[in-house]
C-alpha cells in the first residue's frame, strides 16, 4: 500500500488496535535476534519512577507534552493531542500499561485520520518480561534503537500487517525500568520513528 494510504489509515487503526486488541500478522513470524542486553532491569519498588545512569524516568503526569506532539507534527502537521477515552481489552499492551499505573497517549490530525499512540509504563511485579513473551509469541523481533541508548527493545518485523491488512509499525523499549511503546502505521524507518521515541524518553525525565 502507498505511503499516502497509510497515512490516511493510520490514525483509526491504531486506535481500533489497542481498543480492541486485535492480532497482528508478522511477515517473520517467528524470527528473534540478540537482545541489546543480556538482561533486563527490575522493578526498584517505585510505581511511578525508575533510574539508569543517574537519569530518572518517571510515566508523565499528562499528556499534554509540546516536545511530543512537537516530534509527531514535523512528520503529520498539524498534530495535537487527541484526548481518547480508552477502554482496554483484557491482555493487551493498553490493559497492560494503564492497569499498572501507566498512561497512553494519542496525537496527530483527527480529521484526516492520521497519528499514533505513546505508551509509558513503570517496569514493576515483572510487567516488562510477561509483555517480552507475548510479544514473541506475536513475532516481535529484539532490536537495537539507532540513536537511543534503550536496555532493550522489541519491534514488529517489517512488512507486518494489521488484522485488516493495513501496515502495522510498533516498537516497545524498556529504558531503566520504564516502557515505552510507540505504534504508528505512517512510520517507514528509524529515522521517522527516533525523534519520536527521543521525544517520548525526554517526556518521562
Amino acid at each position: 500500500m502507498g505511503r499516502k494510504l497509510a497515512l490516511i489509515a493510520t490514525y483509526s487503526l491504531v486506535l481500533s488496535f489497542l481498543l480492541a486488541g486485535c492480532g497482528v500478522q508478522s511477515s517473520k513470524p517467528n524470527g528473534l535476534s540478540a537482545p541489546k542486553a543480556t538482561s533486563t532491569a527490575t522493578s526498584n519498588g517505585n510505581q511511578n519512577a525508575s533510574q539508569t545512569d543517574n537519569t530518572i524516568y518517571r510515566v508523565p503526569n499528562s499528556c499534554k507534552l509540546e516536545g511530543v506532539n512537537a516530534a509527531f507534527a514535523k512528520i503529520i502537521p498539524p498534530s495535537k493531542y487527541i484526548a481518547t477515552k480508552w477502554q482496554p481489552a483484557p491482555g493487551t499492551d493498553l490493559y497492560a500499561a494503564i492497569n499498572g499505573g501507566g498512561i497512553a497517549c494519542s496525537y496527530g490530525d483527527q480529521e484526516a485520520e492520521v497519528g499514533g499512540t505513546i505508551l509509558w509504563a513503570s517496569n514493576k511485579n515483572g510487567l516488562w518480561d510477561s509483555r517480552v513473551a507475548q510479544w514473541q509469541k506475536d513475532g516481535m523481533v529484539a532490536v537495537d534503537i539507532p540513536g537511543v541508548d534503550e536496555t532493550a527493545a522489541y519491534k514488529l518485523p517489517e512488512g507486518a500487517t494489521s488484522a485488516d491488512n493495513l501496515p502495522a509499525w510498533r516498537v516497545n523499549l524498556l529504558i531503566g525500568d520504564l516502557w515505552i511503546q510507540l505504534g504508528a502505521a505512517f512510520i517507514q524507518s528509524w529515522d521517522e520513528a527516533t525523534p519520536i521515541i527521543n521525544a517520548a524518553i525526554a517526556a518521562a525525565k
